[in-house]
């Protein structure tokens, strides 16, 4: 295995800091919460000079060589900024007469250099298209434009680079191969995705020889099936047309089978990255399967088998079967002459870097918990709770589990402290809690626990208010087809005969489940078109020649119409949530085969890119939008399917509401044309599509109850919706309280020391950390940053100010009189938070400090 350098953390920066900085003199400050994972890619910049150095307060390795910029501020003109700045000094006290000056001189600054370019305002679109085709220096060193980090394809964020790192790893990048030809057709927005692959995150590394790897044309099932086809209409916007459609399913799409030799842990599946390579790829027995099916009087070490070139292999030398689906090259096989050329030039790159494939992930069990009878559980989304024909009573069925587990929540203490324990991380305070209690379980009738208590109780109803309810299944990926994989391997394929296939029309085959049936439901979802209703059923050629994990689920697409039920699923490692409840199951039957099937024919981009910075601005600019519109879409899409339901059960006939119907079906094509945008562009304007649905007659300017939780807005105007998610909303309000118990004083539980004999000026020093350190967090929650990034931000935070707090020698007396200080509330503010400090850096003077009782725990 090869070694994986450890994770390295990069500045992350809005780019209208740096263009502040470049062109106005502003500082600008290096928060080194963006991240290099540990990758292929992280593996060959260390072998170039790429420069890191630890942090003292964390071990973390940081690096400036490349940078991560954001683009979500525009920078704002010289009179924007003086209005800001006005507005900012009518707000300051008094008092702060030195900042408002500081404040008034540089708004004077800014007036004397009006009419200079450089306080003119930029654009997001600008500010980017400025940095990526000119770069920017920052302490001396110019950074240049490089590419999508592959965690941050999505958002329209961008790493830069040194330099002089430039050239060498945007060539290793992109395989060597030359794509800035002029007049040579590049599907540039492709190219951008792809080359990001060898950046994955990776578990692990495995290696796959070349020579071992079979690869066979992908295959698709084509049929015709009554849908509603999506396409624009004659007004120019899109629209949904029931009509005969035909189908293709790409059976083995981003799917590859690879030797069992080469799984370990149980595990069933490899996410696989290599140059240009994307694969799921599954545990099979091939030489089993290859051995079974030696052709007759054929010797099997002998025996040849074709790949899609007519090159010939051993049969006994194959470990990994694929199609070009997988292999993300083929796409540009017009630089290298033919497919065949390219397929050849892409194994002797694979072996040029000696064989190693990266593993991005496998398969994972819920993390949600187990019921009464040890069948696991995971949760459902607001989405998948409000396509569905659910009733009050429907929902009282489904949270039943849930109203048990927060009563039990609430009134056993073990049973919360447990949940505690399986819920501790770095940033929490619950390991903290969980010592306490196992040291003296009279913590719980202390106020401090008992509010921590009720607002993490708090927290898990509003959580369930989302549409988080757990019912029993799991996620599971889908392997699609893989005996006719395997069939189609050694030329056998066929079919148009319904008899030699493993799997009909909507069977799967899962260990998760005995045979029964199951409703499925995979991210994005968004209308009844995507429920899915499924018969779990054991097939002896799966069990003979796969090693599955309970979280695999073989499913078929072959006269089926899977995978535009799924929103346009594939193999790579996409998952289907499986769940069996009779509840669910009744309502599934409701929908499914009753809503058509919807299939995106919305026109792709016929436009072509030039290979440069201008164009990759472009793109990734359109890409950037799409997370803007993702967002709306979903969330309109969620309008139009709660007031569907509203209107529905308040008798409106499903004639009069067709159009709404409709409206949500251009939803459902739309949120999978926005994931797709990463690597292919649309001939349509999104945000113009979302703005015509919002304004659709049966919308309400109220938005239901549940809104309170999906909008970001505190503004919102709500009402009373007869929807799933609102039933469910009101169900959750009505939980009954806990049950009253007796409160001790937290003092009462510490050793008496002698709080006069304290070091005053240590207790001065500890409670100005945790108090910078708990204002630093507030302020990190209510900064512009992303989900992954406030995480990395807050850990540094807490990290760093616990360092500080380690080297401090406090005594048994220091500590009693701090902990004293929360007990007489004078630290109500941040008690929290300094409890689990002391905890985390003075554990054993900080448990010493109180009086023992034994827990059962």
């Amino acid at each position: 295995m090869t070694e994986l350098h450890k994770p390295v953390y990069i500045p992350s920066i809005e780019g209208s800091d740096i263009y502040n900085h470049m062109y106005r003199g502003r500082d600008i400050d290096f928060k080194y919460i963006g991240m290099i994972p540990s990758s292929l890619e992280l593996n060959k910049l260390t072998t170039l000079g790429f420069k890191t150095k630890s942090k003292k307060t964390n071990s973390k390795l940081i690096s400036s060589d490349i940078i991560n910029v954001k683009f979500k501020q525009k920078v704002d003109s010289g009179k924007q900024s003086i209005k800001r700045i006005e507005l900012k000094l009518s707000k300051l006290d008094e008092d702060r007469y030195e900042y408002k000056e500081k404040l008034s001189n540089f708004a004077e600054m800014i007036r004397t250099e009006l009419g200079q370019e450089k306080w003119n305002g930029l654009s997001q679109s600008d500010l980017r298209h400025k940095l990526y085709t000119t770069g920017f220096t920052i302490n001396g060193i110019k950074y240049v434009v490089y590419k999508r980090s592959s965690a941050k394809s999505r958002i329209g964020q961008c790493l830069f680079i040194k330099e002089d790192l430039y050239e060498p790893m945007i060539k290793w990048s992109r395989m060597g191969i030359e794509f800035r030809n002029e007049g040579i057709d590049i599907d540039y927005p492709s190219l951008l995705a792809y080359e990001s692959l060898v950046g994955s995150s990776l578990e692990d590394t495995v290696y796959i020889n070349p020579k071992n790897i079979l690869i066979v044309n992908d295959v698709s099932s084509t049929f015709s099936r009554l849908s509603n086809v999506v396409r624009t209409g004659k007004d120019g916007y899109l629209d949904s047309f029931p009509e005969e459609s035909i189908i293709s399913n790409s059976l083995f799409d981003g799917e590859s089978l690879l030797e069992s030799s080469y799984f370990s842990n149980g595990k069933s599946m490899m996410l696989l990255r290599n140059h240009m390579f994307k694969s799921a790829a599954f545990s099979c027995n091939i030489q089993k399967f290859l051995k079974d099916h030696t052709p007759s009087g054929i010797d099997y070490d002998t025996w040849e088998i074709s790949n899609m070139y007519s090159e010939k292999i051993l049969a006994k030398d194959i470990h990994l079967i694929t199609t070009p689906s997988s292999v993300k090259a083929l796409k540009f096989s017009n630089l290298k002459g033919s497919d065949k050329k390219m397929w050849d030039y892409w194994r002797k790159f694979v072996l040029k870097d000696k064989c190693v494939f990266g593993v991005c992930k496998s398969e994972k069990k819920s993390k949600r918990g187990y019921d009464e009878y040890g069948k696991v559980l995971q949760q459902t989304s607001y989405q998948m709770i409000n396509s569905l024909p659910i009733t009050k009573d429907d929902i009282k069925n489904f949270t039943q589990l849930e109203k048990e587990y927060i009563t039990k929540l609430k009134n056993d203490d073990e049973f919360f402290i447990s949940y505690l324990d399986q819920n501790k991380n770095d940033m929490n305070t619950n390991e903290m809690f969980v010592d306490l209690y196992l040291k003296n379980n009279q913590i719980a009738k202390t106020k401090i626990f008992k509010n921590f208590r009720k607002k993490t109780i708090s927290s898990y109803v509003t959580h369930i208010k989302n549409g988080k309810v757990r019912l029993k299944g799991d996620y599971c990926v889908m392997l699609g087809n893989p005996i006719e994989f395997l069939f189609h391997s050694i030329g056998q394929l066929d079919t148009a005969n319904p008899k030699a296939l493993a799997l009909h029309n909507n069977e799967v085959y899962t260990s998760m489940f005995e045979e029964t049936e199951l409703t499925g439901f995979r991210n994005p979802h968004t209308s009844p078109n995507n429920v899915l209703l499924v018969t779990n059923k054991k097939t002896k050629y799966i069990d003979d020649y796969l090693n599955l994990s309970n979280n695999i689920v073989c499913v078929n697409a072959i006269d089926f119409p899977l995978q535009d039920i799924l929103s346009g699923c594939d193999y790579d490692s996409d998952t289907v949530l499986l769940i069996k409840d009779k509840y669910l199951l009744d309502l599934t039957k409701k929908v499914f085969g009753k809503y058509n099937v919807c299939v995106n024919k919305v026109t792709s981009s016929k436009r072509k890119y030039h290979v440069n910075n201008t164009d990759m601005a472009i793109i990734d600019n359109e890409l950037s939008n799409s997370q803007r519109y993702i967002g709306r879409t979903v969330n309109t899409g969620q309008l139009c399917m709660s007031r569907y339901w509203d209107l529905l059960n308040k008798g409106q006939s499903e004639i009069i509401i067709s159009e709404l119907m409709k409206k949500i079906d251009v939803v459902t094509v739309l949120s999978g044309i926005c994931i797709d945008l990463a690597k292919k562009m649309f001939e349509i304007d999104i945000n113009k599509e979302i703005d015509r649905i919002s304004k659709t007659n049966e919308l309400l300017k109220e938005k239901p109850l549940f809104w309170r939780y999906v909008s970001q807005s505190k503004s919102i105007e709500t009402k009373k919706y007869d929807c799933p998610m609102d039933f469910l909303f009101e169900e959750m309000d009505r939980l009954n309280y806990a049950d009253q118990k007796e409160e001790i004083l937290f003092k009462d539980l510490l050793i008496v020391r002698d709080a006069k004999k304290s070091n005053r000026r240590q207790e001065n020093k500890v409670l100005s950390y945790v108090e910078t350190m708990v204002s630093k967090i507030n302020n990190t929650y209510s900064s512009n940053f992303s989900e992954d990034e406030r995480e990395r931000r807050i850990d540094d935070i807490i990290k760093y100010y616990r360092f500080f707090v380690e080297k401090i020698q406090i005594n048994e007396n220091t500590m009693y009189s701090l902990l004293l200080k929360i007990s007489n509330n004078k630290r109500d503010k941040i008690a929290t938070r300094l409890l689990n400090t002391l905890y985390l850096s003075q554990k054993a003077q900080f448990l010493s400090s109180f009086s023992s009782k034994s827990a059962h725990f």
